[in-house]
């Protein structure tokens, strides 16, 4: 359980760029990567990161804060798991 106090304006709301409510197994379109998630990241990461933009990824968790972890698997077979995943602001967000 989360014991220490919350930065001011956190958790965040779990609501998408329209206001509609987002949870955990929601489908949502990426509308924008911020710089701020990129900005150290290597550039093939970056490359990565920025092509997520505009594509459906699921929610697989929402954390404390109350920034959604999405994940989309670009390859899945026995030998191999290759995905994206990171967490974003739900207003970064539009469920579909």
């Amino acid at each position: 359980m989360f014991t220490e106090k919350m930065p001011e304006g956190f958790p965040l709301e779990p609501k998408d760029f329209e206001g509609n409510l987002i949870q955990e197994g929601d489908a949502v379109k990426i509308l924008s990567i911020p710089e701020s998630l990129i900005h150290d990241l290597d550039e093939e990461s970056k490359h990565t990161g920025k092509n997520c933009e505009g594509i459906i990824m699921v929610i697989n968790e929402i954390d404390d804060y109350g920034y959604a972890w999405v994940e989309k698997v670009t390859s899945k077979t026995e030998e191999e798991y290759k995905s994206n995943s990171f967490s974003m602001e739900p207003k970064n967000l539009l469920r579909q």
